[in-house]
């Protein structure tokens, strides 16, 4: 098999094997304990958006070797289209299966890990919300 044979069998292989995924975005809003000063903004998800992609489960071991942190809860990792990575970006909440994630940020600058992939493809790390 050559390699532009390869690629179709992977991306039908991700497309069948995909897991509905529920991005929630949020809007800012005032709550009755606002304060100017402090900025206590209550946040208010709004309808999710639909995406599939293909979800598979990373141990707390993974998690330390690949120097991403330690978390005891577990984490997830996400295989999909590169048209959603802003959605990542800005999302409040991810839901899979009825539990809830966050995209994981970094200790620094709060940057989302969202590796690009080759075929444009894109590698999102998610972490569970306690």
């Amino acid at each position: 098999m050559s390699t532009n044979n390869k690629l179709p069998y992977v991306l039908q292989l991700i497309k069948e094997n995909s897991t509905k995924v529920l991005i929630y975005m949020s809007t800012r809003s005032y709550g009755d304990d606002y304060d100017p000063y402090t900025k206590n903004y209550t946040y208010i998800n709004l309808n999710p958006r639909t995406i599939k992609g293909y979800v598979t489960e990373i141990s707390p071991e993974a998690l330390v070797w690949k120097s991403y942190g330690l978390k005891e809860m577990g984490a997830k990792e996400i295989i999909c289209e590169k048209k959603y990575a802003d959605w990542f970006r800005k999302a409040n909440k991810i839901e899979i299966d009825g539990d809830s994630y966050e995209v994981y940020r970094e200790g620094v600058g709060n940057r989302a890990i969202i590796q690009q992939r080759p075929y444009s493809m894109i590698r999102v790390l998610l972490e569970k919300r306690e």
